[in-house]
């Protein structure tokens, strides 16, 4: 299954109610255990970490500071985990945090959970953090304008960081 037709279906996930969810999650993991013969314990220690869109709607922090400061304070992570998982330095890690918390001492708060985006999405060094998430957002169908309000960013900032995306993945001469 392609990356962006699994944001989709996470996606339209998000809008279901919570009994929805449940159930949902439920007759998957069944699902899984009769057809890999696998534990409920072997399948919930897969889950992947996930960030939501809302932390990057802030003017103080750089995309990978919204990051590195959200995966320490609210998903509890230690920096070391933090640096494996978005495949950087411990170093870089660290400066990146106590930048982001120097910049934005207070927490998130009550941020859009619309859309979540695995953490995977950021550990490739091929694209720069904004582009790797600017580059999610759009696999999901939305216009430059809806990704530039979702990130509080310019219309022209997204076309040409999505530009530079294309170009990267080849798709564009």
């Amino acid at each position: 299954m392609m990356e962006s037709e699994s944001a989709k279906i996470i996606s339209r996930f998000n809008g279901l109610s919570k009994e929805h969810k449940l159930q949902l999650v439920s007759y998957f993991i069944d699902e899984l255990k009769s057809l890999h013969e696998i534990t409920e314990q072997e399948i919930l220690g897969k889950k992947e970490v996930a960030i939501p869109i809302g932390i990057f709607g802030n003017d103080a922090l750089s995309s990978l500071e919204a990051i590195v400061k959200y995966l320490k304070e609210a998903q509890k992570l230690r920096l070391a985990k933090i640096a494996r998982l978005l495949n950087r330095s411990s170093k870089t890690i660290w400066a990146t945090y106590h930048n982001a918390a120097r910049k934005m001492p207070s927490t998130f708060g009550s941020i859009s959970n619309e859309i979540f985006i695995p953490v995977s999405v950021f550990a490739g060094r091929k694209f720069s953090t904004l582009e790797s998430l600017v580059g999610f957002i759009k696999d999901l169908g939305y216009s430059n304008h809806e990704v530039a309000l979702m990130l509080r960013l310019d219309d022209r900032t997204i076309w040409t960081v999505y530009d530079r995306v294309k170009m990267k993945r080849g798709m564009k001469h």
